[in-house]
């Protein structure tokens, strides 16, 4: 019975997020108050135990997203994210250009949580998509492919690592099966299914060519050497 309490509270709170689009905290706690109270907890006691598991569960993890959200805001404001980005295309060359979005998606990803490296690399998908003539689905979804899942397979990303610290689990094991998982999911979700996606074009409009830069913009941005 218990069982089944939690997995129709899992369902509910899923419900409560994507369907009636209730804040997530909000939604949290209150299905955590209806499910505590269907487990037999005394209204006296729910709160209280409530409050407690916020506190036991935000005591271990505040640090980790502060930080984590600290990197991310470094990497988003200095440029490297774009210039990582640049890199690699250069590196591997049109041929191989999923590949190299692919890869640098994986870099930033481990530092950015997953829409703050959408919204910074979504503009430089649209620019390489009309400067080499190709869907901005086809080139675009091996990097979000990976932002997606270092979000939430690789450590050292905070949210990886927050569930490591909640659930007292060895950070070299969950790097490693991470990394197992990980590999070939990008490599599945981003080149293979992108290439099935080569056929769906979107109109290129001029808006996306990339802007020229001043020199000084280009002397304050960070170098690779």
């Amino acid at each position: 019975m218990t069982i089944i309490l939690i997995v129709i509270s899992i369902c509910l709170l899923i419900l409560c997020i994507t369907y009636f689009k209730i804040n997530a905290f909000l939604a949290f706690l209150v299905v955590s108050l209806l499910s505590g109270l269907c487990l037999g907890i005394p209204p006296a006691q729910l709160v209280g135990t409530v409050e407690k598991g916020v506190a036991g569960v935000m005591g271990s993890l505040t640090l980790i997203i502060v930080l984590g959200a600290m990197l991310g805001k470094i990497v988003a404001e200095s440029g490297a994210a774009e210039i990582i980005a640049e890199q690699m295309v250069r590196l591997m060359g049109e041929r191989y250009l999923q590949w190299g979005l692919m890869l640098t998606g994986f870099i930033v990803g481990i530092p950015l949580f997953y829409g703050i490296g959408f919204v910074l690399l979504v503009p430089l998908i649209f620019s390489i998509s009309y400067r080499y003539k190709l869907p901005a689905v086809y080139i675009g979804l091996p990097m979000l492919a990976a932002l997606s899942v270092t979000h939430g397979f690789i450590p050292p990303h905070p949210s990886p690592v927050a569930l490591v610290a909640l659930f007292h689990a060895d950070m070299g094991l969950t790097l490693i099966y991470g990394l197992l998982i990980a590999i070939p999911a990008i490599i599945l979700g981003g080149p293979i299914f992108g290439r099935c996606l080569k056929n769906i074009r979107a109109s290129q409009e001029s808006i996306f060519r990339e802007q020229d830069r001043s020199e000084s913009a280009q002397y304050l941005r960070p170098t690779v050497g």
